[in-house]
């Protein structure tokens, strides 16, 4: 399939301003014709209804120069709000896939305004014009040859002048642009992590990082900023000089007899109505750069989007989970993120995951929601493997809670439905209830209503947290993943989501929880023990926690406990990759 391209299907409003563009440049004639007419009929006649007659034909004229002129403006404002209302959903959702080539930049949406407002300036208008300088060209030529040849000298000059800007300043225009890029990513993260940063006094060194970058963003800008300023500056001396040089051809031309002094003033007037759009371009050729890095950007994450194709919806799933020998293999790694993880949970069961630092228990859990694809094997939910699912159709039956909880600037309704706008009030506070922050939620200024703020500074750690709990319960999920859930919280806190993981579990969905504390461990019936991205323990909850000595304070197995069974294909799922199943 051909990739979407920025402009892409928009031909019809192009057309359109093509037409537009036309019909104002042919009336841009009006003036020297005008002219032309005074000095060849009016003035060698002395006829008073010949100048009236004129002047309202010319007035006419002006009119419809005015109308299309406003037309084109206004088609070109549409044609900005179509690109941006067009691609700007498929942006922004590679942006959120990951697809747009930096990460979770918000770049391409920059870059998408940035060719919005390009669109809408007037450069872009000024390269709409440029091409028709022929048709100018063409009438002075009609005049006489010689006024045409040094017309057609001079804006020869001032197109070599465009295509020496754009050979000197493509690659500083681009080296400005990425360094602009730069330090503005470096400024979000100091913003982000402004607590810590001023907590830990390393606020001057943060800056001076972000000032480095940012004086060699201006020192790159400067450089194209400059380049372009002298072209631009040679570019109108040139304009200035060629319309002198008319002048004086044209005079020469009188004066031997071979022209009317009609013409000559018509001619010059074209001829500056002809250099006006190259001399703009060349003016607003440093925006025209930029604009041209930012659509590359664009078309490279239209090009890498990944297109989800129409995918059948299957039937509501029960919660039935099954992991197959999943691997992910990461290059900037030599050793597996996580390797050949197999195990199976039924509606209802619930899995404690714990190991130390670094075993790959946050890499396995975004796995299992669908954040990080698969090298080898397969997450299965009801026997279809997670890929195979309608994103939003699987998605509406999935509760995650990462590590970090980031809240939207809306209310605490607003965050525990996701912001969905249709989302039933009564959904809310069951989702509320499920977690074990109803009580909380209503303890608060305006309850319910009450704003987040900004990431949401207006909660506490702990609050964020059970807030994204209740976020998590939304809904009917079958599979709820939760990442170092009682990480902020407190006895209590803890204490209630042990008690809402078994309620979620005892209506039938599956609970996967990243802890290593037992108060959490507790309330569910099996665990698993992670190890430099093995599973090396698989079972029972009592079973491991007993039989095989796992301090799950530390995430670590004892000596005996850790040793692995050799490979056996017979194998039950659970052991099928060296793991021990334990049983109560």
């Amino acid at each position: 399939m051909t990739p979407r391209r920025v402009f892409h299907g928009q031909r019809g409003l192009i057309t359109a301003i093509f037409f537009a563009s036309l019909c104002l440049n042919v009336l841009v004639l009006t003036a020297p014709i005008y002219m032309l007419q005074l000095f060849t009929r009016v003035m060698s006649s002395g006829s008073l209804s010949t100048l009236i007659a004129l002047t309202v034909a010319a007035g006419i004229a002006l009119v419809f120069f005015m109308i299309f002129d406003a037309l084109r403006a206004q088609l070109l404002t549409r044609l900005g709000n179509r690109i941006e209302a067009d691609i700007g959903p498929v942006v922004l959702g590679a942006v959120v896939q990951g697809n747009g080539g930096g990460g979770h930049d918000t770049q391409s949406v920059r870059d998408l305004h940035e060719v919005r407002a390009f669109v809408m300036a007037p450069a872009f208008t000024a390269l709409l014009d440029a091409p028709w300088s022929i048709l100018f060209l063409a009438v002075i030529y009609m005049f006489h040859p010689l006024l045409g040849v040094v017309a057609t000298v001079g804006l020869a000059i001032l197109f070599l002048l465009g295509v020496l800007s754009e050979l000197t300043g493509r690659v500083p225009a681009k080296a400005a642009s990425e360094s602009v890029r730069r330090s503005n990513m470096t400024a979000d993260e100091v913003l982000r992590n402004s607590e810590i940063v001023r907590a830990m006094g390393r606020t001057s060194v943060l800056v001076s990082r972000w000032q480095r970058q940012s004086f060699a963003a201006i020192a790159t800008g400067t450089r194209a900023h400059d380049r372009m300023s002298r072209m631009s500056s040679f570019a109108k001396m040139v304009r200035m000089a060629l319309q002198i040089a008319v002048m004086a051809t044209g005079v020469w031309l009188v004066l031997q007899g071979e022209l009317a002094p009609g013409m000559m003033i018509a001619a010059s007037i074209l001829l500056g109505r002809a250099a006006a759009p190259v001399e703009q371009s060349i003016a607003g050729w440093r925006g025209l750069l930029a604009v041209r890095v930012a659509v590359q950007r664009l078309n490279d994450v239209l090009a890498g989007n990944r297109v989800q194709q129409a995918k059948m919806d299957l039937p509501a799933p029960t919660g039935r989970l099954s992991v197959q020998e999943a691997t992910v293999v990461s290059p900037a790694r030599q050793d597996p993120l996580f390797f050949d993880i197999s195990f199976d949970l039924r509606p209802g069961d619930s899995l404690g995951l714990f190991g130390p630092s670094g075993a790959g228990k946050t890499s396995f859990v975004r796995a299992l929601v669908g954040l990080q694809p698969l090298t080898r094997g397969h997450i299965r939910i009801d026997d279809a493997a997670l890929q195979d699912w309608p994103e939003e159709q699987i998605g509406r039956h999935i509760g995650f809670l990462p590590q970090r909880v980031e809240l939207f600037d809306g209310t605490i309704a607003e965050n525990i439905a996701l912001m969905d706008a249709e989302a039933k009030p009564s959904d809310i506070v069951r989702a509320a209830k499920r977690a074990r922050v109803h009580e909380l939620i209503l303890s608060l200024p305006g309850g319910y209503n009450a704003p987040v703020g900004p990431n949401g500074d207006f909660l506490s750690a702990g609050q964020r947290q059970r807030i994204g709990l209740a976020r998590a319960f939304y809904g009917d999920p079958c599979l709820i993943v939760l990442d170092e859930p009682n990480a902020n919280l407190d006895p209590d806190g803890e204490e209630a989501l042990a008690d809402a993981i078994a309620e979620v579990t005892g209506i039938g969905a599956v609970v996967v929880v990243v802890s290593h504390r037992m108060n959490v461990l507790k309330a569910v019936n099996h665990i698993a023990v992670l190890e430099r991205g093995r599973m090396v323990r698989f079972g029972k909850a009592k079973a491991v926690f007993e039989k095989d000595n796992v301090l799950p304070m530390t995430g670590r197995v004892s000596t005996d406990a850790a040793k692995m069974p050799p490979l056996d294909p017979g194998q039950p799922v659970g052991d099928r990759m060296g793991v021990k199943e334990a049983s109560q």
